[in-house]
């Protein structure tokens, strides 16, 4: 080996190290983009019945879809704003107090959970959430850079699709494409599914808490509602502040809202999710909750928030680009079939 060589591929591996340190450096970035990618896609997805309806134009459809979504969270904030922050704030100062009621009840000892946990992975999720969430002006911040770039995506995704795909070598685009077209039609199912069943929960949680007799209903229908994004643990975290309203009022009460929670949850599950989802993520149950947890220990409450979407781009990528093309064997990919039998239909009418 001549020394040009050698140091030729001392060079390259040096630059592989510096790319995966860049990577993780910016791991918080590139789940942001990843979130705005997720926000064009449920925006297209909005775009798609009033282009196919009317003929307009793209660019005016997200002009027109991202108008009507403001002037509708103009509307809920105009009819139900000041009803909502009154419950909310008597959610915010009463939770609290029922928790520590909870917990004399009890008897725990979180001096010693904390000694337990404080050095888990778990632990750190819980930590490093406390963190983040005390940092408002950061939340705020990421949620602005999410929402414009979802915008500039969903405004002209295939310049921003063709620049990816180009990265790739020629022999490998053709593959990489139909990849990022079947994780694409996944994710839009699935946000899909997720808005339906946000607006749904919430609203059954607000009626079944305001029919047993849990304070503030509305605020809690609210909370359960944009938990239900949270894969896996967005039902427990959303259902925990009515049960802790429901405690400071009697047993009675808890056991009812607990039953709330639980009938509500069991309808989403079994009833709305694969009725709306369909067929094109196939994504196990247990290989969804683990990825969650998995990206939730890399990457922090962030990474726990978007670890099931992502879980359903690596489901699609191993099958198409490791099982299908290294291994040379063949699986069904849900995305791609699904995709391919809305094309048919549309093609036939």
């Amino acid at each position: 080996m001549s020394d040009w060589v050698f140091i030729r591929r001392v060079l390259v591996v040096f630059a592989i190290g510096a790319l995966a340190l860049a990577l993780w450096t910016l791991s918080d970035l590139l789940l942001l983009i990843f979130a705005a990618v997720l926000t064009a896609i449920a925006l297209r997805a909005l775009m798609a019945p009033i282009c196919e309806a009317t003929g307009m134009r793209e660019v005016f459809a997200l002009i027109f879809t991202s108008a009507l979504i403001l002037l509708l969270a103009a509307a809920l904030v105009f009819q139900f704003g000041s009803r909502l922050s009154e419950q909310t704030a008597y959610v915010l100062q009463n939770a609290p107090a029922a928790f520590r009621s909870l917990v004399q009840a009890l008897d725990i000892d979180f001096d010693s959970l904390s000694r337990d946990f404080g050095g888990s992975a778990l632990g750190e999720i819980a930590a490093r959430a406390v963190t983040i969430g005390s940092s408002i002006v950061e939340a705020v911040a990421a949620f602005i850079l999410v929402v414009v770039g979802g915008l500039y995506l969903a405004a002209a995704p295939n310049s921003y699709r063709n620049g990816f795909i180009a990265l790739f070598p020629e022999r490998w685009r053709k593959i990489v494409l139909s990849t990022t077209e079947d994780s694409a039609f996944a994710l839009s199912r699935w946000l899909k599914a997720q808005l339906i069943a946000m607006a749904i929960v919430g609203a059954m949680t607000g009626i079944g808490m305001w029919l047993v007799g849990v304070p503030s209903p509305l605020a809690l229908g609210l909370i359960a509602g944009a938990t239900e994004f949270i894969p896996i643990a967005g039902p427990v975290i959303g259902a925990i502040p009515a049960l802790l309203l429901a405690s400071a009022q009697g047993w009675e009460l808890t056991v009812a809202a607990l039953a709330v929670a639980v009938v509500v949850q069991q309808l989403e599950n079994n009833l709305i999710m694969p009725f709306v989802v369909g067929r094109v993520v196939e994504l196990p149950a247990a290989v969804g909750l683990f990825a969650t947890v998995a990206m939730g220990i890399l990457f922090g409450p962030l990474g726990f928030l978007l670890g099931y979407p992502l879980a359903i781009v690596a489901d699609v990528a191993i099958r198409r680009l490791y099982v299908r093309e290294a291994l040379g064997k063949r699986v069904e990919i849900p995305a791609e079939r699904e995709r391919h039998a809305e094309a048919k239909a549309g093609a036939s009418t």
